[in-house]
């Protein structure tokens, strides 16, 4: 039996997400507990939403209404008593047809609530008398346009020219007269949405019990609402909270073996490090993709059709890099980290850093090309029923594909005594992930460049979210020196792990020897990324910065000299000037791309 199927047996047998007997009894309890307070709530129809605003009227016939809404303290008074109700501050008072509201937020509150409990009295007074078609004359069927995706930098006169051009285009945006003028028939009523008209009150109220994610595209002019904003943050909250939290047991698991020591009986087996590592890793994925699947079957439902199951197989499989890249940095943090306060930190800090690259772009679904940088995007756009084109599907995963491999091969590399178990500094551990790479044959500075693209590509595509609604020239100017800081650290970071542990001789000779070799690598590894994944975005200006590497031959000589900048400074200097030698590098790089962008910057 292979000896990484037996440590995912022994890790799951063993680890059982780390609850002992009291702790899975005293967990269903609360569940239990839970699902019954929940149940009596609903049937006893309790909220906390209950007598929260005082109603005062003279008018008995509004009564009814004011008692179907639990909100509502509601009290028939005289008109000299509504008036000393307004005077110490009831929430909302009537008068004969006039409505009266205190100068407050909770007034005004109560005001915009009693509207909506008039709306829907009234949609509960026509329905009960079951005659569909004429208590509701008129149904409103929504269709979604999709919105052109332009975000390029552009002159007074470019955008002129560009808003007479998507003129032109509204007027011919219906080829196939889907819109028409005339008269609308029940056949195009019913061609733009996926339900019928109901027929009775049953009918109807199947319509309203629709889940909550389902678009809405048939109404009534009073219940009709604009899609709810920023949907794709409840999706990236459902189907991330759980690869959270099963990520937390996975690496309190490292953590405890590290601690305890019982790692070092496992390292004494005669196995690899990369068995170990898969081994206990897997049980945790494989839990993580079944809570997925149900996750998907919960939102999507039960596949009726091919069509339905290929959008289910196409959400997990873009929902399994943001996985990976989870366990992977959890599995990291916590070889990285000495104690479980600072897992703790890693922890929380990583996790705060995905769920941000996950759910910033993820805002702009539907509304903007920027939010194709999250997989959290195409999962909404599958459920919406779209289609995944594979460029799309290559520029949001892969990224997360190749960071996830690579922070498990490092992590993978110092999964040994010597870093498992001494208190080793973390910029120690990263220095030797680097020196047992450079120390295998096919180990170079040159390769190790190709490798840390990803990782800079991942936090250029999260510059342009954090820096996309500032006022350009200034994001622009921002993301061009940010990347190039992004860069010149993992050009150089070969070079002063080779300096540090002296793996190469520290003369100029080497110095130069070893900027070529990472400038040439880190440009073959841009123009790579550059042709496989940027075609969403590389009409923008934002792809412009991160396209640049692919223009020409003169970049390569840029990423040459910057890494040239960086190994001179700590030969001359020796490595403890690191920062100072990435900084220099910085400043040449960002002069270099501000002249070659200063006609779209500045015009």
């Amino acid at each position: 039996m292979s000896g990484w199927f037996t440590i995912a047996k022994w890790e799951f047998f063993r680890s059982k997400l780390k609850f002992d007997a009291r702790s899975a009894i005293l967990l269903m309890l609360s569940l239990v507990l839970v699902i019954a307070a929940s149940f009596a709530a609903a049937q006893t129809q309790m909220s906390m939403n209950q007598k929260i605003y005082t109603a005062a009227s003279t008018d008995p016939a509004i009564g009814p209404i004011l008692e179907s809404d639990q909100r509502f303290d509601y009290m028939p008074v005289t008109i000299y008593e509504a008036t000393q109700f307004y005077l110490y501050g009831a929430d909302l008072v009537i008068i004969g047809d006039n409505v009266y509201l205190g100068d407050n937020a909770r007034s005004a509150a109560a005001g915009s609530a009693l509207e909506n409990t008039i709306k829907e009295y009234r949609e509960a007074v026509l329905t009960s008398y079951n005659d569909i078609n004429n208590s509701h004359p008129v149904w409103v069927t929504v269709h979604d346009l999709e919105r052109p995706q332009n975000f390029e930098l552009l002159s007074a006169q470019g955008a002129a020219g560009n808003l007479d051009a998507a003129m032109e285009n509204e007027k011919d945006a219906d080829p196939n007269g889907r819109y028409p003028a005339g008269e609308i028939t029940p056949e195009y009523l019913n061609g733009g949405s996926s339900f019928t008209l109901p027929q009775d009150i049953s009918e109807l109220d199947d319509y309203k019990g629709r889940a909550f994610f389902q678009k809405q595209t048939l109404s009534t002019p009073s219940f009709f609402s604009p899609p709810i904003p920023f949907t794709a943050i409840l999706y990236a909250f459902l189907f991330i909270f759980p690869i959270y939290f099963v990520s937390q047991f996975y690496s309190t698991s490292i953590m405890d073996e590290r601690t305890n020591k019982k790692g070092e009986l496992v390292l004494a087996a005669p196995l690899l490090s990369r068995d170990i590592v898969i081994g206990k890793t897997l049980p945790y994925i494989f839990v993580t993709i079944i809570i997925q699947a149900v996750i998907t079957l919960y939102i999507m439902g039960i596949p009726t059709d091919p069509a339905a199951a290929q959008s289910a197989i196409l959400i997990l499989a873009t929902i399994l890099p943001v996985v990976l890249l989870f366990f992977a940095l959890s599995f990291f943090g916590a070889i990285l980290s000495r104690s479980f306060k600072e897992l703790t930190f890693t922890s929380v800090f990583l996790s705060v850093i995905i769920s941000g690259y996950l759910f910033f772009p993820a805002m702009f679904t539907n509304i903007h090309a920027v939010s194709s940088i999250s997989p959290i995007t195409l999962i909404v756009r599958l459920i919406e029923g779209e289609t995944l084109q594979a460029g799309t599907y290559l520029f949001s995963t892969l990224p997360f594909y190749f960071v996830a491999l690579s922070a498990f091969a490092f992590g993978t590399y110092i999964y040994r005594e010597e870093d498992l178990f001494t208190q080793k500094a973390v910029s120690g551990k990263i220095t030797d992930c680097l020196e047992i790479f450079l120390s295998y044959p096919y180990g170079s500075v040159f390769l190790l460049s190709i490798i840390f693209i990803p990782f800079v590509y991942m936090l250029q595509l999260m510059l342009i979210v954090m820096l996309f609604n500032l006022p350009a020239p200034h994001s622009v100017i921002a993301m061009i020196v940010l990347s190039a800081m992004a860069e010149e650290l993992v050009k150089s970071a070969g070079i002063y792990t080779a300096f540090k542990r002296k793996l190469h001789r520290i003369n100029m000779r080497n110095a130069l020897r070893l900027a070529i070799l990472s400038g040439t690598g880190f440009f073959v590894g841009e123009k790579a990324v550059a042709v496989l994944t940027l075609a969403p975005i590389a009409g923008s200006a934002f792809g412009a910065v991160m396209n640049m590497g692919t223009l020409l031959l003169v970049p390569l000589l840029l990423h040459i000299s910057t890494a040239a900048v960086s190994s001179t400074v700590m030969y001359r200097f020796g490595t403890r000037r690191y920062l100072l030698s990435v900084v220099l590098a910085t400043i040449v790089h960002s002069i270099y791309n501000l002249f070659i962008l200063r006609g779209v910057l500045f015009g």
